[in-house]
């Protein structure tokens, strides 16, 4: 059920921003599951108000608590001048 919920939320992600970069992580202490986020600039606010919302009902339905990292992703130039 985790895994699905899991899969809900990168979905919801996905139809908002189908660039999104998803990297599940390591829970930091009693989470069930931490996703990170990239996301174009503009995309950022929307994507974040929609797992926040859609984050919420899960824990109210199914008790999972999902925390759900948004961060812009770097443009090309940035990445290239690393």
């Amino acid at each position: 059920m985790l895994n699905r919920r899991i899969r809900e939320l990168v979905e919801l992600a996905r139809e908002i921003d189908p660039e999104v970069e998803v990297n599940v992580l390591e829970p930091f202490e009693e989470e069930d599951a931490v996703l990170e986020l990239r996301v174009a600039p503009e995309k950022s606010d929307e994507v974040y108000e929609a797992m926040l919302e859609r984050s919420t009902q899960i824990w109210w339905d199914d008790g999972f608590e999902i925390v759900v990292l948004v961060h812009d992703k770097k443009p090309v130039s940035v990445k290239e001048a690393e």
